[in-house]
């Protein structure tokens, strides 16, 4: 095999180029970069999916974020590939006594958090026992900017201390999910 050498590749005018025939691979070597300036289309595809579930119960009764157990670790392939979190979590929150209680979501990038959620809802009347659960669904589209392995996490935390809870993995009794989605450029 030998290597030609050219500034330019077009095509006869009115015609297509077509650069190898089906069954063949063209490779593009580490540090080279396709640059599209024209209308070509087909990037941005998903490269790599990581899927995670816990159905283990956590409580967290604190108004300061902590780990849920939930968490997924991708590692990209190129420094401009993002990452879509996508998490579907099954939380219950309960207090005693008939307020509203309020608890909180967010999603964590290695130690950084990326975006925040909130969930609020009124508990029955009076009681200790009193709770309600909802499927909270977080998401997030991310760029990293590394080809790291990356990890990412969900933390929860209750808006007041003391009178409230929130539990992960507990409602119904159904697991919590996340799925990590890389789109390359």
């Amino acid at each position: 095999m030998g290597t030609i050498f050219v500034d330019n590749l077009e095509p006869q005018s009115g015609t297509s180029l077509t650069l190898g025939a089906s069954g063949d691979t063209l490779t593009i070597p580490s540090g080279c970069t396709i640059t599209n300036s024209g209308t070509a289309n087909g990037f941005g595809k998903i490269g790599q999916v990581v899927q995670a579930t816990t159905s283990s119960e956590v409580t967290n009764t604190s108004a300061s974020y902590a780990d849920t157990g939930l968490s997924a670790s991708i590692t990209p392939t190129s420094t401009s590939s993002k990452v879509l979190v996508l998490c579907s979590v099954s939380a219950n929150m309960g207090t005693g006594g008939d307020i509203y209680m309020s608890s909180f979501f967010n999603i964590v990038r290695g130690s950084t958090q990326i975006t925040e959620y909130g969930n609020r809802v009124r508990s029955g009347a009076g009681g200790t026992s009193d709770e309600s659960g909802a499927s909270i669904s977080l998401q997030y589209l991310d760029s990293p900017s590394t080809t790291s392995a990356t990890t990412y996490k969900v933390q929860q935390r209750v808006e007041t201390a003391g009178n409230s809870r929130s539990t992960v993995s507990q409602f119904n009794s159904k697991a919590s999910n996340m799925i990590l989605m890389e789109i390359l450029d």
